[in-house]
């Protein structure tokens, strides 16, 4: 199940709101001496005025926006986790065989194999043969070792690249709620423009008082979530 946390702490205060302009604060405050003539409901939730509505509708619109462009902007990201996905297995195989190679080949050998005499040898010495038999075994014992040793390099590269990536795209999600979740407040921030000019010398003030909520709407959920990146899971783990 994804984790949920609240807007507060998914928004850091430090990062820069959007700016209200003068011009949008006094088009949503001459709107609102209108609309104040109008009894309640009014302006009591976002479903109670075309300005609120229409609030909460630019902000849905660009908060989706941002999440088609997070989407857009990782595809490359998934594309690229899939293959390294299939490439693991098969390159936890290929460590596992050589590093089984090269402890075979790490053995030493025994007498026999030492004095044993290849075609052409028969009136070579006993000493010579056993120091020919002795640098192959070295020579074999080397190029397995360096085997083991590249094949362990191909997997950390493939982890470290994979783990690269998984960073990338968290950082990718964390870069759009935080934008989301500026929409959000400021969105909240201009609904509190219209209100506060709304809720001035309107008829039933204090009923629309006591019936106040600070916040517009809820922000989408999938910002308050974990959705947008999967579950963590074990690094190397294959598909």
């Amino acid at each position: 199940m994804a984790a949920t946390t609240s807007k507060g702490e998914r928004f850091d205060p430090s990062y820069r709101s959007l700016p209200v302009f003068w011009p949008v604060r006094w088009r949503l405050m001459w709107i609102a001496r209108s609309d104040r003539r109008a009894g309640l409901p009014i302006g009591l939730n976002a479903d109670t005025t075309p300005v609120l509505r229409d609030l909460v509708a630019r902000r849905d619109d660009a908060c989706e926006h941002e999440r088609t462009q997070y989407y857009a902007d990782i595809r490359a990201i998934d594309v690229r986790l899939a293959e390294i996905d299939s490439q693991l297995t098969a390159l936890q195989r290929d460590l596992a065989v050589r590093t089984e190679a090269a402890i075979r080949a790490a053995v030493r050998p025994t007498e026999q194999e030492l004095t044993r005499r290849k075609p052409g040898e028969r009136d070579v010495p006993v000493e010579l043969v056993r120091e020919r038999r002795a640098t192959e075994h070295r020579r074999i014992a080397d190029a397995a070792k360096a085997a083991q040793l590249e094949a362990q390099l191909r997997l950390d590269a493939t982890l470290a690249e994979e783990a690269q990536l998984e960073a990338r795209r968290q950082n990718r999600a964390d870069v759009a709620r935080s934008r989301v979740l500026r929409l959000v407040e400021y969105a909240d921030r201009l609904a509190a423009v219209y209100r506060r000019a709304l809720i001035r010398r309107h008829p039933q003030r204090e009923a629309l008082v006591s019936s106040w909520a600070s916040t517009l709407a809820a922000p989408p959920s999938w910002a308050l979530t974990d959705d947008l990146t999967p579950a963590s899971r074990e690094p190397g783990a294959a598909a």
